[in-house]
């Protein structure tokens, strides 16, 4: 299957690594053949994307669902809204993601045409275990999605973020002179260095913040 991910961040090249044995890639300047597109990028990149791809299946890998989806269906029906809750550091029988936006499910025209998006999903289930109900028995919505991420992901940031400014301050403490509750939270805080500023960026467009 062939596929092009946008975006060189720190996310877009883990994937890239991470599914390179799995999938035919082709880049950007490539002029784009492959017919399923993985955003990795910034919310804010979305519109400009869409309104360019909007012929591709897209893949929506952001970190918030319900705005990104809503953006992409302005452009295009073919979207499969996936969120990987997993990056570098995360043992690989740890993985999973949430399937928020099915397009096969919302328009079986394309279901008759192709199997763009159960290929895809065939393949990325081989690397993450992909969670389609929530703790309740109910279906992922983007909606659902980004309320759970509201008191997990963003909650973890927003956490992380204000702790950063007490673990700023020990800079020159010696090692042995922390308390080792101190040393917990300090690698709390490096929580932060696997996230890079559009993640940061998209996390933070969650509407129930």
């Amino acid at each position: 299957m062939k596929l092009t991910i946008i975006g060189a961040g720190a996310f877009g090249t883990f994937l890239k690594e991470l599914l390179k044995d799995k999938f035919e890639f082709q880049t950007w300047n490539d002029g784009i053949t492959a017919k399923s597109v993985i955003l990795a990028v910034p919310i804010s990149a979305y519109h400009g994307l869409a309104a360019q791809l909007w012929d591709k299946h897209l893949i929506n890998v952001c970190s918030v669902q319900k705005p990104s989806t809503d953006i992409l269906l302005q452009y295009t029906d073919r979207i499969t809204s996936i969120h990987p809750l997993f990056g570098r550091r995360t043992p690989s029988n740890k993985r999973n993601s949430i399937l928020t936006h099915s397009y096969v499910s919302c328009n079986d025209t394309w279901l008759s045409e192709d199997t763009l998006e159960s290929d895809f999903l065939d393949i990325w289930s081989t690397v993450s275990t992909i969670q389609i109900n929530d703790g309740i028995g109910q279906k992922f919505t983007p909606d659902s999605h980004d309320a759970l991420m509201a008191k997990t992901h963003l909650a973890a940031l927003m956490a992380a973020k204000q702790l950063k400014v007490f673990t700023d301050r020990v800079a020159n403490v010696p090692d042995e002179l922390i308390p080792q509750s101190f040393r917990l939270m300090r690698e709390f805080v490096k929580t932060l260095d696997d996230m890079p500023p559009g993640t940061v960026e998209s996390i933070m467009a969650n509407p129930f913040f």
